[in-house]
């Protein structure tokens, strides 16, 4: 090209390129310096994209040759695909009539900062040093697709206008870093198998996509951190398979996309720790399965808002640390089934609302230490830790838990280092199901409020703990049921009993220790059917406590019980059983019945002698000895034999003989039962 065919202002880029000064074309008045009005440049201020094309085509290099262009508007197409570019070039605030084509291109530092172009190919360019892209306006597509930076890309405060794809940066490599801050984007943003060696930074983006798909960082490969914080986002943004060694935080960043997901982040890599607290909000589902993320999962105060569906999907996830979720808000369910948490799982504060279906799963969850549901925690919905292993303590102290007609908290199953602990306030108003659970040390429910009116208020079916703190604020609404439950002290409050279930119950003490009339009342309550085994228990208690009484009054009650459940014949043997020895239980009532019988003997006999079996033989007449002798079947004093009553004095004689064999059989048969049960 000859210097000769130059325009004036062209003129002075080609002077000023030999030494790399900056021409700058700028009037100095904002409105007309603005690039969006570029197509009102005169050509006092533009120049041919050829004539730029030549200058960084120059085949002779010297380390001062540079373009720097300033408020300058560029005509023509600059194409310089599969070329090798020795230049530096900058183009600060100008305006591209058309794409520049940089296709597969090779050059060193490039710089758009400012200017509005109506798009960008730079599909597989090589570039040795830095892409500054900042403050740009893009009214067509960026391609960057496959493009290999050594140094940073730069798309801070940068505006794309496309629909579709805005941004397409798949494959993309920048060894120090990418930097979108204030990046503001009305299409989709896509970085997806991005290798970063550095910092991604993209802090207060707004991004739009009116097709679904926002900001696309599937495959993502960030030696360093990656900040995503305080973004603005209508669409989705998509995180699979994302691998990132340093902090992953999308703190404070809201993300809008009802019925749908929110965001997409299966299987990522977060070894810095995860960070979706403070104020992120999620309108749609938070899908984070089958991820691993060391140190911190954090979502404390966060907003997931889903109603009908999933908030938050993390089944599966494995975190190497703890799960801070304080004061977390989440309208819809969330998932937590078979996550794996080396940590804790902290919820205190938290908000789930799920009505009538599961509010938080965690069903087979693994927690190494605690799970925290305090300060004020709240469910409308199922909390499921049902087959969850917790290593030290659940705590819902203080919590409110609403499931009408279903389950509040099902643990069924669980396994439970330390203890399980409902009180202070605890309210539930529903089904709490300890249903097989396994719990080291303590279950307590001190303080607690049951409701459920019609059915169980706590289903403890086969629970297994060391101790059962059973005093709740009131007398529970609904069932207590402790079939076959295996505790080791069971302490309860006389004021709070309540219809309960205890077949199979077995305790080692009891606290307090009251007398067995109270505590029969304890097991009577509620239970139509006769079941033995808790009479048993209760006895055994208290036997081992040297309280041989009151074990005789539980077994005695409980032969009362099971006597309604006889036939009439044998409920007949019962009662009288019952009336002359207590079934074994009350000897002395025996004696008694004896002592009477033969005093009565002895008076009538004494008034009214019986004549001799024959006279003038036979010993004299002894009117007790006699009565003792028709009495006590076992033994022959010689008197019956002897003598032999007539008239009413003879009736007097069967009845004590009678009275006497059914003495006998029922003290035996009273014994021998009571000796079986020692």
């Amino acid at each position: 090209m000859r210097v000769e065919d130059l325009s004036t202002a062209e003129r002075r880029v080609w002077d000023a390129f030999p030494q790399g000064e900056l021409v700058d074309f700028r009037t100095g008045k904002p409105d007309e310096d603005a690039p969006a009005g570029g197509a009102s440049w005169g050509p006092e201020r533009t120049i041919r994209a050829k004539v730029i094309a030549e200058l960084l085509l120059r085949d002779e290099s010297r380390q001062s040759q540079a373009l720097r262009v300033e408020g300058a508007r560029i005509t023509g197409l600059l194409d310089l695909s599969h070329s090798t570019i020795a230049h530096p070039a900058r183009f600060l605030s100008c305006d591209f009539e058309e794409v520049p084509r940089l296709y597969w291109a090779r050059c060193q530092q490039l710089s758009f900062t400012g200017s509005r172009l109506p798009g960008l190919s730079a599909s597989n360019a090589q570039i040795g040093g830095h892409l500054r892209l900042e403050g740009c306006l893009f009214t067509g597509q960026v391609e960057l697709r496959g493009a290999q930076i050594a140094g940073s890309l730069t798309l801070a405060h940068a505006h794309a206008r496309t629909p579709g794809v805005a941004i397409d940066g798949d494959r993309l490599q920048a060894d120090r870093g990418i930097t979108a801050i204030g990046l503001r984007s009305e299409g989709h943003v896509r970085l997806s198998n991005v290798k970063v060696s550095g910092t991604l930074i993209m802090d207060d983006a707004q991004l739009t996509a009116s097709g679904g798909h926002a900001l696309t960082l599937d495959g993502l490969v960030a030696d360093g951190n990656v900040f995503c914080r305080c973004m603005t986002v209508t669409g989705m943004i998509s995180l699979r398979n994302a691998r990132v060694s340093g902090p992953f935080a999308l703190t404070g960043t809201t993300i809008d996309h009802p019925g749908g997901m929110a965001l997409r982040g299966s299987r990522i890599t977060a070894e810095g720790g995860l960070y979706l607290g403070g104020t992120f909000a999620a309108t749609g589902t938070v899908r984070l399965a089958d991820s691993r993320v060391d140190r911190e999962l954090n979502l404390n105060g966060a907003r997931l808002d889903n109603p009908g569906g999933d908030a938050l999907q993390a089944e599966e996830i494995q975190v190497e640390g703890t799960i801070e979720a304080r004061g977390l808000t989440a309208r819809g369910r969330v998932g937590l089934s078979q996550a794996r948490v080396t940590g804790s799982l902290r919820l205190a504060g938290a908000d789930l609302s799920a009505p009538g279906e599961v509010a938080l799963d965690a069903d087979g969850v693994s927690i190494g230490g605690a799970l925290a549901c305090v300060d004020g925690f709240r469910a409308e919905g199922e909390v499921r830790l049902a087959d969850a292993t917790i290593g030290t303590f659940a705590d819902f102290n203080g919590a409110r838990l609403s499931n009408p007609d279903g389950m509040t908290l099902n643990a069924a199953a669980a396994t439970i280092g330390s203890g399980l602990s409902c009180g202070r306030g605890f309210t539930s108003d529903g089904e709490v199901t300890l249903i097989g659970t396994r719990v080291r040390r303590l279950v307590t429910l001190n303080g607690a409020t049951l409701s459920n009116p019609g059915g169980r208020a706590l289903a403890a079916w086969q629970l297994e703990a060391s101790e059962l703190y059973l005093r709740p604020k009131e007398e529970p609404e609904g069932i207590v049921d402790l079939r076959h439950a295996r505790i080791g002290v069971l302490r309860d409050d006389p004021a709070t009993w309540c219809p309960r279930r205890q077949d199979g119950l077995t305790y080692e003490a009891l606290n307090p220790t009251l007398p067995a009339a109270q505590r029969l009342a304890w097991l009577e309550e509620g239970t139509d059917e006769y079941v033995p085994q808790p009479y048993e228990q209760l006895a055994a208690i208290y036997r081992r406590l040297g309280h041989d009484e009151e074990a005789r009054t539980v077994l005695l009650a409980k032969q009362r019980r099971r006597r309604a459940t006889l036939r009439r014949p044998a409920r007949a043997w019962g009662v009288l059983q019952d009336v002359t020895v207590g079934y074994g239980f009350r000897p002395l009532r025996a004696a008694a019945w004896f002592v009477a019988l033969l005093v009565l003997g002895a008076a009538v006999f004494a008034l009214d002698p019986p004549p001799p079996a024959e006279a003038g033989k036979g010993p004299a007449l002894n009117a007790v000895v006699y009565a003792l002798d028709l009495l006590f079947p076992l033994i022959d004093f010689g008197q019956e034999k002897a003598f032999q009553p007539v008239g009413g004095g003879q009736w007097v004689a069967y009845g004590l003989v009678l009275a006497g064999w059914i003495l006998v059989t029922t003290i035996v048969t009273g014994i021998t039962r009571a000796l079986s049960r020692q």
